[in-house]
């Protein structure tokens, strides 16, 4: 019964986080000039489709999550589970490819 709150809470923290780094990431790619290369700026596209996927399945996580919290039961419940294991997984492949991306040009 403390699971679920608890993954609610994280996933919605982690979604927050990487809300955060999507900004932060776009604001770096529209750092550059519009006539850039498409190469020059192919690393931070790559890095944004990773952190905004990583974001969307935190949402997942938390609409599912909340969903168990509405009408508590065990599918929901492991299901939150293993989307908040896939949500950490997917956050740190994210953060991966975000400092590659920023760390070496």
């Amino acid at each position: 019964m403390e699971v679920v709150p608890a993954v609610f809470g994280a996933a919605a923290g982690l979604a927050g986080l990487l809300l955060v780094f999507l900004g932060v990431s776009l604001s770096a790619f529209q750092s550059f000039a519009g006539d850039a290369p498409a190469a020059a700026t192919a690393r931070f596209r790559r890095a944004g489709s990773w952190i905004f996927g990583a974001f969307l399945l935190g949402l997942v996580t938390v609409a599912v999550s909340f969903s168990w919290l509405l009408s508590p039961g065990r599918a929901l419940r492991d299901a939150a589970v293993a989307l908040f294991a896939v949500e950490l997984a997917a956050t740190a492949l994210a953060a991966l490819v975000t400092v590659r991306t920023v760390l070496w040009r």
